[in-house]
């Protein structure tokens, strides 16, 4: 009897562990997005692929094995466009991405694709997945404390949306640089709101090679302000 109870909660604690993105897979990602996405250096912008589980895991995996350099080329057109958001879907590349729109002061990329709930680019991005599924979100700015995180166009409900359609497969939000007006704020309190839905890194610049998991609590690992710098880094307590 003991050696069976031993067994089932063996068993449970396998069936509860969760599976997380290999950082270094996805730095590689991220850098492929810079490279061959971004409109211009340093410009704004936010993109988000589907993947399986097995191609977020594994360290060789190569982006452009799915998501190739002339697909990239399309997206980045379609976005330097800032009106136009682009969903590029076919039979083996499920991508949407999208810049903020300058004419509107409080837009913001995330925003775009996340809303409206029901019926956005990230509602497209989700049909049919599955348990074996992973979806990729990187902005290249943290997103703002003001609007994306507590103001009226706030990204919660659409990351909860996200969550609730994906809940046994891999979700990740990431974003490179620190959005230079939130530099003073406490981003641990802020940034816990978005990694309590999906999992939350950071891929500096400066750490091309690797990504950082940004938690709020301070009994473990967080992301944190560095005072010579704009960037984030990886702290233990």
């Amino acid at each position: 009897m003991v050696a069976l109870r031993g067994l089932i909660l063996i068993c449970l604690l396998q069936l509860s562990v969760q599976v997380d993105v290999n950082k270094v897979a996805l730095a590689k990602m991220l850098k492929y997005f810079d490279d061959n996405v971004q409109p211009k250096p340093g410009a704004q912008y936010a993109i988000a692929i589907r993947l399986t589980k097995n191609q977020c895991t594994d360290e060789k995996f190569s982006i452009t094995s799915v998501f190739s350099k002339a697909d990239a080329k399309i997206v980045k057109e379609r976005i330097n466009c800032k009106s136009q958001i682009c969903e590029l879907f076919t039979d083996s590349l499920n991508v949407i991405a999208a810049r903020p729109q300058t004419e509107d002061p409080n837009d913001h990329s995330e925003y775009r694709l996340l809303y409206p709930v029901g019926k956005s680019p990230m509602d497209n991005l989700l049909k049919n997945v599955d348990k074996n599924s992973c979806v990729v979100f990187y902005t290249y700015n943290s997103p703002c404390v003001k609007e994306c995180i507590s103001g009226e166009k706030n990204i919660l409900e659409g990351l909860s949306n996200w969550k609730n359609k994906l809940k046994d497969g891999i979700n990740v939000f990431a974003f490179q640089s620190i959005w230079g007006k939130d530099v003073t704020k406490d981003l641990p309190s802020e940034f816990q709101k978005i990694d309590k839905i999906v999992s939350l890194y950071q891929c500096p610049e400066a750490e091309q090679i690797n990504c950082f998991k940004c938690r709020g609590q301070k009994t473990t690992s967080y992301c944190r302000t560095v005072p010579d710098n704009t960037y984030y880094q990886y702290i233990n307590y």
